[in-house]
This record gives C-alpha cells, structure tokens and sequence, in this order.
C-alpha cells in the first residue's frame, strides 16, 4: 500500500487562492473606502456599467455566487446615492433592470483607478504573461 505524503500547507492550492483572495480583497476595499464603497457594491457597479441597458438582479446574483436578496442592499445603496437606477425590465416587466447613471459611470472610473493601484501591489513584480494566464485561469474556474 502507497504510503500517503502529507501535504505542506504552502502546497494546497485552497489555501493559497483563499489567502491570496483575502489579501487582496482586504486591500481593494480599503483602497474604496474615499469614494464609500466595498468590493461588492463595487462589483455591482461595475455590472452595471458593463450592460448599457441594465442588468437584471438575478444576473448580478450568479456572476457575484450570492443569493438575491444579498444583492438587494447592495442595489439600495447604489441607488440612494444616485449611481444606479433601476428600470422596467422590456422583456419582462416583472423584473427591474439596473442601468449605471452617469454619475455611476464616473464612480466606477475613478474605483477602478483605486482597484488597479491596490492590485498593483501584488501583480506588479509579476510578468504580464503571468498575470494574464492566472486571469484566464481563475476565469475558467469562475465561469466554467
């Protein structure tokens, strides 16, 4: 019977993408803080800006792996501070679109430049061939 090797903690790939996620979750979101935001109202922005004529809230819900009603407060606030909108649903008038404002559109420019510096501090040392074949990785991963 083959005896089993024990595996090193810095060897388990859970650990490290976990880890790693957490660092740099931890560093975006304070780099958010001037502008009142976190990684998933962010996230929801971003979304948002992405689709010209708005995203529906169950879309937002499987591309963030969150339930909808997590997606609600997060909608809420985007929206008291006038940076989306929601809108009828064209296809379905049952559901309500969320569409990016302007002001909406502004805010994700200037998070973005906050997000790109706060991942530079991990990224940066790296070649740029790397950082994309690990992009396309975890896209794989995320989006099967």
């Amino acid at each position: 019977m083959a005896q089993h090797q024990p595996q090193l903690l810095a060897d388990d790939i859970g650990f490290l993408l976990s880890r790693a996620g957490g660092m740099v979750l931890g560093a975006v979101n304070k780099a958010l803080v001037p502008l009142g935001l976190k990684v998933r109202s962010y996230s929801v922005l971003v979304l948002a800006c992405e689709h010209a004529e708005g995203v529906n809230q169950r879309t937002v819900a499987a591309t963030m792996g969150l339930d909808p009603s997590q997606i609600v407060g997060l909608i809420d606030e985007l929206e008291e501070r006038g940076l989306v909108a929601r809108t009828p649903d064209p296809a379905d008038r049952r559901n309500r679109l969320i569409a990016a404002t302007e002001e909406g559109r502004q805010v994700r420019d200037e998070a973005q430049a906050l997000v790109d510096q706060a991942h530079s501090g991990y990224f940066e040392g790296l070649p740029a061939e790397s950082v994309a074949q690990l992009r396309e990785t975890l896209r794989r991963i995320v989006f099967p």
